[in-house]
C-alpha cells in the first residue's frame, strides 16, 4: 500500500489506480514511477499531512475547450502521454492550505514547443479552464485573474545556489486570483500553479490557500523536490 492508501501500479501487474475499467493506453514502468509519492513529509515541514482525493477526478485532458487550450492541446498530444497520477494531496489543518500534485510521463522529452505555447498561453488557458470548471458545478465564475509571478517575488524565495538555480529555471509559476465564493465565504482563494518540466516527465502542483496567506515558499521548496524527483526517470 502507498502512503495515501491506494494500490500502486507495477510493470508486473500492469495495473493503474484510474478509473475502473479503463483501457490500457499507459506504459506500465512509467505508470509505476509516477505513481510514487512526489513529496514527502520533509518538504513541506510541521503541519502538513497527506490526505486522499477520493473524489477528485482524474483528467487525461487537463485543458479546457477554449481556443488557448486547443493550441495547448496540440502540441501535449505530440508527446503522447505514457503515465498520469493525481487524486493525493497534502493539507495543513490550521490554516486550510491545501497542495495538490498531478504527475506525467511523456513518450517523449519536451522539444520546446510544448513549454514554448505554455509560456505563451498559460495565463488565459487558467483563466478558461477556472470558469470552465466552475460551470461544470452550476455556479457563474467570478472575478478570475491569472498572471505570471513576477520575476521579483520569485528571487524573494528562489534558490541561490547553483543546483537550485538549474532547477528553477524548469519551472514555470502562474498564480491565480478567484473571488467567486468571496461573497459567501469572506475571504478570496488564491492558487499557486507551478508547473515543473523535467525530461520525459512534467508535474502539476497547485497550492490553494486565502490571498491573505503567503505561501511563496512552500510553492518554491514543492516545485523544487518535485524536480528532484521528476529527474530520476529514466536514470
Amino acid at each position: 500500500m502507498g502512503i495515501f492508501g491506494r494500490k500502486r501500479s507495477s510493470p508486473a501487474s500492469g495495473r493503474r489506480t484510474g478509473p475502473p475499467g479503463e483501457e490500457h493506453w499507459w506504459d506500465d514502468g512509467d505508470q509505476a514511477f509516477v505513481e510514487q509519492p512526489l513529496l514527502a513529509s520533509r518538504d513541506l515541514g510541521h503541519g502538513w499531512q497527506s490526505v486522499p482525493m477520493p473524489n477528485n477526478a482524474e483528467r487525461l485532458d487537463p485543458y479546457g475547450d477554449d481556443a488557448h487550450s486547443a493550441t495547448l492541446r496540440a502540441e501535449r498530444d505530440k508527446r503522447r502521454l505514457t503515465a498520469l497520477d493525481e487524486g493525493a494531496a497534502w493539507r495543513q489543518r490550521k490554516e486550510r492550505v491545501l497542495v495538490v500534485p498531478r504527475v506525467e510521463a511523456f513518450a517523449d522529452p519536451d522539444d520546446r514547443s510544448h513549454r514554448a505555447a505554455w509560456k505563451m498561453l498559460g495565463p488565459a488557458c487558467l483563466d478558461a479552464v477556472w470558469r470552465e470548471r466552475w460551470r461544470e458545478r452550476d455556479v457563474a465564475p467570478g472575478w478570475i485573474e491569472a498572471r505570471w509571478k513576477s520575476d521579483e517575488e520569485i528571487a524573494v524565495v528562489g534558490p541561490t545556489d547553483d543546483e537550485g538555480s538549474a532547477a528553477l529555471g524548469q519551472v514555470d509559476w502562474i498564480t491565480v486570483e478567484d473571488h467567486t465564493t468571496t461573497a459567501e465565504s469572506g475571504t478570496i482563494d488564491r492558487y499557486e500553479h507551478v508547473t515543473v518540466w523535467c525530461g520525459r516527465a512534467v508535474a502539476t502542483l497547485i497550492v490553494r490557500h486565502d490571498d491573505a496567506l503567503d505561501l511563496d515558499d512552500t510553492a518554491m521548496r514543492v516545485a523544487l523536490a518535485a524536480y528532484r524527483r521528476l529527474w530520476q526517470l529514466d536514470r
